[in-house]
């Protein structure tokens, strides 16, 4: 009688927002603008550290610093430990074009309010909101789909992955399609990703968010 083939274990992805940035707290459009944390993104970093520990696996950041630097804060990256980073550009925020660097407010004034609406919408037609040199939530969605496809066919069994709140959106989003509201991806916020026997899955809510400091 031929033997079941073993079932294979699920494998654990924990992707998370970086901590704040002063873009952040003035409520400007960062993009691929490299800005990195301030005080309070340090701290939040350090409370995901806590939530982290006791946790082993495969460490991926976006190049950005803001990412790399909450990652090595929160999964005790140093030039002595054992822990090793490795940066994957699919994993970086979405290119804003010629809205980076704006607030709300100026990006309303420069691009028109509908531009804005068109942005923050949800639904089928949301997919192709872009700024003018950016790239559309569409585009973001799916380079971030790649790279996680990919990293199902490694060995490892648990990821931690450091990236943004816009691609954490288009990803949420795209995983939970009826959604009506807009999902909150806060600073430092943490989400459960698993890829079972084929398929994805992901919580709506986070399973840590730090307190603010």
């Amino acid at each position: 009688m031929t033997k079941p083939l073993p079932e294979k274990r699920p494998k654990i992805f924990y992707l998370f927002r970086h901590g704040e940035t002063d873009w952040n707290q003035a409520g400007r459009m960062q993009g691929s603008v490299d800005i990195p944390l301030n005080k309070f993104g340090i701290a939040q970093a350090e409370a995901m550290r806590a939530f982290f520990d006791g946790l082993t696996g495969e460490l991926i950041s976006s190049p950005l610093s803001r990412a790399s630097m909450t990652s090595r804060i929160a999964l005790r990256v140093s030039e002595t430990s054992v822990n090793t980073l490795r940066t994957d550009a699919r994993f970086a925020e979405s290119r804003l074009g010629k809205a980076e660097g704006l607030t709300r407010e100026e990006l309303i004034i420069s691009f028109g309010e509908s531009a804005w609406d068109k942005w923050i919408g949800l639904g089928d037609d949301s997919w192709h909101a872009k700024f003018p040199d950016g790239e559309s939530k569409a585009e973001v969605r799916d380079r971030a789909l790649a790279a996680l496809d990919e990293l199902t066919s490694e060995p490892h069994e648990t990821f931690f992955i450091s990236t943004h709140g816009g691609l954490l959106r288009r990803l949420l989003h795209h995983f939970h399609p009826d959604e009506t509201l807009p999902i909150d991806v806060g600073n430092g916020y943490v989400f459960k990703f698993i890829f079972e026997n084929g398929r994805w899955s992901a919580d709506r809510k986070p399973i840590f968010t730090p307190k603010r400091f």
